[in-house]
């Protein structure tokens, strides 16, 4: 035997991507699938306070009883299967509405002669980067009535109107307040399947003799499709999952959706009946994928983009452009503007339900606890109360612990998948690291109680602490900065790692020296919107936090359980201000610009 030989063969193979891709692979594995085996496991488990509720059975039995429960029991309508309809369809109504509110947008600002179209697509994205619940809370302030809201909303107290309990909570404004939410996710991807069209596929069928609505109807329309399906898709699978707008509009009328029964047998010692609920989600975000990938396939052949580069003649809105340029600006304020400003009016009104001017305070600000002032709610003003400060800095160092971790997570996690490629390393890499993508946020949140929540070998339980938060967020967000890293390093040709290794250049001199300063503003990209994620994540970590790691987002949950909206839409106003901030500094030190990636 030629030990020598077989130890050069060994060393050969040990190379720093195949390393990697093993050390990346082990940790998915564990963070990833394994949970989903225990969730699995724990939904035939008799947990300590369920023995109460199945006769005979003692903690760390194994039964049936949850899945009979959940299935078929005398509370099986109201408990899962009415829930599961609702879900079905608020997820499909939003996604429709999102997809006709954002085509539109798309459709004038690419191919119009839409005035102000920066203006327009810079406006068009702050409710995506906004938090989801956000409109919500607006929604509650402006339009609430006395009978399940307590007090007069702004609406009410103007017009002397009483608007109906459906208007004001349930169904109608969870679908109008996520659709405003997620419009402008198919704003920013049919967008860009618009600008990317072949111009010569519409100059050859002018040519021919095809009118504006033939050429719409024939090439443009077949050739977005795929991306039209894909945009709904994606939105639906966004639907199912979140939690705080069902929350705060669906709570008060005790209109359940999958994510607020999930959170609700979870927080009432059930989890047996949650983890059941969250692979129902689970199933579902699997399923969207699939049919996204299978209707992506099926179409390749129609994406068609040629080195012309260029566009057919913007569609002129004639004697209607005033008009129309008029009805989005007035759409986007509404959606953008308005909301921030009424979130902001109820954090100063001293009494809810009263907004004149004898009415105004800071007490919400920067008052002390009482009893007696305001609502009375023995809080001190926002600026001043400790437990709400320490959930703001937990909300930062999150936002920054994540954001590190993604970018280089993701940018090491890319470079292993480009430079394996071919072999199975690279694809079961890839694969394990988009998995976080399908699984909803809440559902996902679940997953990580189940895992961690009590030893499990050498790993202690990380329940209560920031360290659960941070690899939970940092795993979810992994796909975005995985992706962003993916794309940079394909951009990056082997040669130049080749030529440092001939010069005997080791691995970390070729990543610091040749990879990193090449994908640098890719690199900072893919910090930016794990931080912002993170900055306003609720459906995530509602789940996770204690007293101890509340969050910025978490402990408004709280204070509007209690009916205390000043102080929760004064925290509101803080997330989105810090958002907008970082958001702004870094594309102005990046220098990017969506506008011109949509048309603007």
């Amino acid at each position: 035997m030629n030990l020598p030989f077989l130890f050069r063969r060994a060393r050969s193979r040990l190379n720093p991507e195949s390393v990697l891709s093993f050390v990346f692979m082990l940790f998915l594995a564990y963070v990833v699938v394994l949970p989903l085996f225990v969730m699995v496991r724990e939904t035939f488990i008799v947990h300590p306070m369920e023995r109460f509720q199945i006769p005979g059975s003692k903690a760390g039995d194994y039964t049936l009883a949850h899945w009979l429960k959940v299935l078929t029991g005398e509370l099986a309508w109201g408990a899962f299967y009415k829930p599961l309809i609702n879900t079905l369809i608020v997820s499909s109504l939003i996604s429709f509405l999102s997809l006709l509110i954002g085509g539109g947008l798309a459709w004038l600002v690419v191919r119009t002669d839409l005035p102000w179209k920066k203006l327009v697509s810079n406006l068009a994205i702050i409710p995506y980067i906004m938090p989801s619940w956000s409109l919500a809370l607006a929604w509650i302030t402006l339009f609430k009535n006395q009978r399940v809201g307590g007090s007069l909303g702004l609406f009410e107290y103007l017009t002397g109107i009483s608007l109906p309990n459906w208007f004001s909570y349930g169904m109608f404004p969870i679908v109008i307040t996520l659709s405003l939410h997620y419009f402008p996710f198919s704003f920013m991807l049919i967008g860009g399947a618009l600008r990317n069209i072949d111009s010569q596929l519409e100059e050859s069928a002018e040519l021919l003799g095809a009118n504006r609505q033939q050429i719409l109807r024939k090439i443009v329309f077949p050739l977005v499709a795929p991306i039209i399906f894909s945009s709904f898709l994606l939105t639906f699978s966004r639907g199912i999952g979140t939690f705080g707008t069902p929350a705060f509009l669906g709570g008060p009328v005790r209109f359940y959706m999958l994510s607020t029964m999930l959170y609700a047998n979870i927080v009432g010692q059930r989890p047996g009946l949650g983890y059941i609920i969250t692979l129902v989600m689970i199933l579902f975000g699997a399923l969207v994928l699939y049919m996204d990938q299978r209707m992506l396939g099926e179409r390749k052949s129609f994406v068609t983009i040629s080195g012309k580069g260029g566009m057919s003649a913007p569609f002129h809105l004639g004697s209607a452009r005033t008009v129309v340029t008029l009805s989005v600006l007035v759409f986007l304020f509404l959606v953008t503007v308005i909301p921030f400003f009424i979130l902001a009016i109820e954090s100063f009104m001293l009494f809810p339900g009263n907004y004149s001017l004898s009415n105004l305070s800071l007490h919400y600000w920067i008052g002390p606890a009482s009893q007696t002032i305001g609502i009375g709610s023995s809080e001190a003003g926002i600026l001043r109360n400790a437990a709400i400060l320490k959930a703001l800095w937990n909300s930062v160092q999150l936002g920054i612990l994540v954001a590190l971790i993604c970018g280089i997570g993701g940018s090491l996690i890319g470079y292993t998948i480009v430079r394996t490629r071919g072999t199975w390393k690279c694809s079961l890499l890839d694969q394990l690291s988009f998995i976080p993508y399908l699984i909803p946020s809440i559902g996902f949140g679940a997953i990580f109680l189940a895992l961690f929540a009590v030893p499990r070998g050498p790993i202690p339980s990380l329940y209560g602490t920031l360290t659960l938060l941070v690899l939970a967020a940092s795993v979810k967000y992994l796909p975005y900065s995985t992706r962003a890293g993916k794309g940079a390093i394909l951009q990056i040709g082997p040669e130049l790692e080749e030529a440092a290794i001939m010069s005997g250049a080791p691995w970390v001199t070729r990543i610091g020296r040749i990879i990193f300063p090449l994908q640098k503003a890719a690199f900072f990209s893919g910090l930016l919107l794990p931080f912002i994620s993170a900055m306003r994540e609720l459906s995530l970590v509602v789940l996770l936090a204690t007293p101890g790691t509340d969050l910025a987002t978490t402990i408004t949950v709280k204070f509007t359980d209690r009916g205390w909206y000043p102080y929760t839409n004064g925290i509101m106003v803080l997330i989105v201000l810090t958002i907008l901030l970082i958001t702004a500094v870094s594309r102005k030190l990046m220098k990017t610009d969506l506008a011109k990636g949509i048309g603007g």
